[in-house]
């Protein structure tokens, strides 16, 4: 581990993972720091969809982040040797004949198995999808980092931080950097620079399970994400929950999504795994990043809720060409704007 990085990571999560990256690329020496006790992201299921919710709209900003994406993800590919993007359409099954009104694009038939799915009211295939490995990505990242010297294993106290002028320091680490960037999910401790920024962190809740007889290699949508794990398993997702943010299951969420999947499926189903865990969500829920403005030597990079797999190599490359050659951060976006907020100031130029 060097005692000199120019850029300290805390947090080894979807955003701290590609910023870290990001910096490497740019030829940056990084240092991440993880406690090593998972998150939310190693639970994430790695879905990038770009018809999404109850409205059955366009995913936010989706021309952009798509390709950025898939570019990042198979450059990172290359370089740890391991596999974990997999473009593969999926299919949107309309719940009721209302969804289906709602809905403007093309539909047609999905290939939707009528002995395996409810699918009375149609739906679209949604061709430009794809899914991240995310557990598999994170750990090559890992070890590829670990490799370089990049990473330590520390559970770090905000408040033995302390940036100067010039530099931070990390006393409980012995370390001095340019920046330290914040990259933790939700944490609801706070710390002494972000603190005031106002999650809206949602629990969620996952199952794995048993179908036999069920085939279906696409991530199949309708009131739960079906996602296949390979031999007749699968991964369904996910309640939201404001109350009790930590990550313990609940019984009323997997009675939720054993109730939401008998009405997507016509088979029977076994739980074999039921998890949780807590979504960083922030204001309107898109994701925030960017230096404190009293103490630019402090960074931040957070909210990236439910589609950290889509946002997180985008808003990283933004980020990263902040932090190296002052690059400029998206208004909605900027950690500054979330501030301003709480402060009651205007908004950043």
């Amino acid at each position: 581990m060097s005692a000199h990085p120019e850029f300290v990571i805390v947090g080894q999560g979807l955003a701290g993972t590609a910023l870290a990256w990001q910096l490497l690329r740019r030829g940056r020496k990084v240092l991440v720091v993880d406690r090593g006790s998972g998150g939310c992201s190693r639970l994430a299921a790695g879905l990038i969809t770009p018809i999404t919710g109850k409205r059955v709209a366009k995913s936010w900003r989706w021309d952009e982040l798509r390709p950025a994406a898939e570019t990042f993800y198979r450059e990172i590919e290359t370089r740890t040797g391991a596999t974990f993007f997999h473009p593969r359409e999926a299919i949107r099954l309309f719940a009721t004949a209302n969804e289906r009104a709602r809905y403007s694009g093309p539909d047609g038939d999905v290939g939707a198995r009528g002995d395996w799915f409810n699918a009375a009211f149609g739906g679209f295939v949604m061709p430009e999808a794809a899914r991240l490995d995310v557990p598999r990505y994170l750990e090559a990242s890992r070890e590829y980092f670990r490799a370089i010297g990049a990473f330590c294993t520390a559970d770090l106290d905000p408040k033995q931080i302390e940036p100067t002028t010039a530099t931070v320091r990390v006393t409980q680490l012995g370390v001095e950097a340019q920046t330290l960037a914040f990259c933790r999910g939700f944490a609801p401790d706070g710390d002494p620079w972000f603190g005031a920024i106002p999650f809206r962190a949602a629990k969620g809740e996952f199952l794995t399970v048993w179908v036999p007889g069920l085939a279906e290699q696409r991530v199949t949508h309708r009131g739960v994400w079906l996602a296949p794990l390979g031999d007749e398993v699968f991964r369904v997702g996910a309640t939201y929950s404001w109350h009790q943010l930590d990550g313990v299951p609940t019984a009323a969420g997997r009675t939720e999504l054993e109730g939401r999947l008998r009405e997507l499926l016509r088979l029977p189903f076994e739980v074999i795994e039921h998890r949780a865990a807590v979504r960083p969500i922030i204001g309107g829920s898109v994701p925030v990043l960017g230096r404190h403005p009293d103490s630019p030597r402090v960074a931040f990079f957070n909210g990236l809720g439910s589609k950290g797999s889509l946002l997180s190599p985008f808003f990283a490359n933004q980020l990263a060409a902040h932090l190296c050659d002052g690059g400029k951060i998206d208004p909605e976006v900027d950690v500054r704007t979330f501030l301003n907020r709480v402060s009651g100031l205007h908004n950043p130029e």
